[in-house]
């Protein structure tokens, strides 16, 4: 699944360069699990950031799943140490935000449509047809009561995508925030805001003119104040054309804006929600943000953010170490029982010696800087009891591996 051959890397600081990997090598089978520890900095994190693409070794390969990496992978999830949850986006948005960066999952399970020609036509399918396109209002059919009904809580509306457009128009955007589009929005409303300012300048030259010379013509008012007046005009002129474009824009392509929100809310239904609710966050949760939660909480919505995906390989940069020893061990639980029932390869760098013991089928001990492979650590104890006297004999021998 993953073989590292020859890798090695190295930082740029100024003219010298840093040493971080060196010729390490390592090969990691389909379905295993990983636990790599070593010395704090010996580059347990690029490792991590090389197998997914993230730094390029300056020589040596990654190939997974027979493939060099050469940039960011789709089926590669990666859940950082600081977990890199937006504080500005709920629970909802932060585990759905790989469906909206990369798109639908590589094998998320299809979903059949009301009226659909067949059994199992896939919400694509339904989304891309002419009645849906038409009126954005065919519904989805989920089998699963508790989907359709959150189905039907968060699809757009076109009477209130209609609705917003209308009353809000050019001075607010506000059937862009109601498409959840608030990149899209500000943009706009930052249009809005330079013509306003550029309009604000160029009324008041028209009115000195008009001040001192009362009948100037129409010409004369527009732009007989020279350069200054005339850029402003054609500043005005220019921001109006944009402002009003995207009126007309929104206005015909309406039907199509609706189709794609709810094709994505129609994937973050079928992908999210079952993984939150597996986690132990339902409904109640869905609108929290991550200031809202425990840090056990956050690090379940990252996990559910990693896993949206169905990713084939996950990596975890010590992803627990924030957590007290309670939740941790309950997060180290729910990782064992997630990976026996998804078959995912997993890699989990980590300074627990505990926490490689019970999640790691294999124990790879890294050097010190530049790192290389010390020891590789065969570990039958992976998600037995801790209590156990095998795993305690099993965490003494992996101290002495690094004493």
């Amino acid at each position: 699944m993953i073989r590292i051959e020859g890798l090695r890397l190295e930082y740029r600081d100024g003219r010298q360069a840093v040493p971080v990997l060196d010729n390490l090598c390592l090969d990691i089978a389909a379905g295993e699990s990983i636990a790599i520890l070593g010395p704090s900095g010996c580059g347990k994190t690029s490792l991590l950031y090389a197998i997914c693409g993230l730094v390029k070794p300056s020589s040596g390969q990654v190939i997974v799943d027979g493939q060099p990496v050469e940039r960011p992978r789709r089926d590669v999830a990666l859940i950082l140490q600081d977990l890199g949850l937006l504080p500005w986006k709920t629970v909802w948005k932060n585990a759905s935000l790989s469906l909206e960066l990369g798109g639908a999952p590589l094998s998320a399970p299809a979903l059949t449509t009301e009226g659909a020609e067949g059994p199992g036509r896939s919400v694509l399918m339904q989304c891309r047809s002419r009645s849906a396109g038409a009126t954005g209002r065919s519904p989805l059919h989920f089998e699963d009561e508790a989907l359709m009904h959150e189905w039907r809580r968060r699809r757009k509306s076109p009477f209130w995508a209609y609705f917003w457009l209308l009353v809000t128009g050019v001075w607010a955007a506000g059937q862009r925030f109601y498409l959840d589009r608030p990149f899209s929005a500000a943009v706009y409303l930052v249009t809005l805001g330079l013509w306003a300012i550029a309009g604000g300048f160029y009324w008041n030259e028209m009115q000195k003119i008009v001040e001192f010379t009362p009948d100037a013509t129409l010409s004369t008012r527009l732009w007989g104040g020279g350069w200054p007046q005339i850029l402003l005009f054609l500043v005005v002129l220019g921001l109006s054309a944009e402002l009003l474009s995207r009126l007309i824009y929104d206005l015909f392509t309406m039907p199509r804006q609706i189709r794609e929100a709810n094709l994505l809310i129609a994937q973050q239904v079928q992908s999210v929600k079952p993984i939150l609710d597996e986690l132990g966050l339902d409904s109640r949760f869905y609108d929290r943000y991550p200031h809202q939660l425990s840090g056990g909480e956050r690090q379940r919505v990252a996990l559910a953010r990693a896993l949206a995906t169905h990713p084939k390989v996950l990596l975890m940069d010590e992803p627990l170490a924030a957590l007290d020893a309670f939740n941790r061990e309950r997060i180290q639980d729910l990782l064992f029982q997630l990976w026996k029932e998804r078959g995912f390869t997993q890699i989990i760098v980590t300074h627990d010696v505990q926490e490689a013991v019970f999640l790691g089928s294999r124990i790879v001990v890294l050097t010190e800087r530049p790192a290389r492979v010390k020891a590789i650590i065969e570990n039958p104890c992976v998600g037995t009891s801790r209590t156990s006297a095998a795993f305690y004999e099993k965490v003494l021998e992996l101290r002495r591996e690094l004493a």
